[in-house]
């Protein structure tokens, strides 16, 4: 497993989508960028409740995909996105 430090947060549009990218740095210097394609999710419990969780978006950056640095829309593109 990595120790990793989040940089940078941003909800990215592009289209009619919104994504989530999270800028990751390891240790020795490695960034990453992290995309979430899905941030709400439903579960079920043991019990047949269900319990939903968010992922934390306060801090994001909302930006339009043309405007993020080159190298992360090419790692972008590159996964498909």
């Amino acid at each position: 497993m990595f120790k990793i430090t989040v940089e940078k947060r941003y909800i990215v549009n592009k289209g009619d989508k919104k994504i989530v990218v999270e800028l990751c740095r390891t240790p020795d210097g490695k960034l990453f960028a992290v995309p979430m394609l899905v941030t709400k999710h439903i579960y079920t419990m043991p019990d047949g409740s269900k319990k939903e969780w968010e992922y934390d978006t306060r801090e994001a950056e909302e930006v339009d995909y043309m405007s993020l640095p080159k190298n992360i829309r090419e790692a972008l593109s590159r996964a498909g996105i």
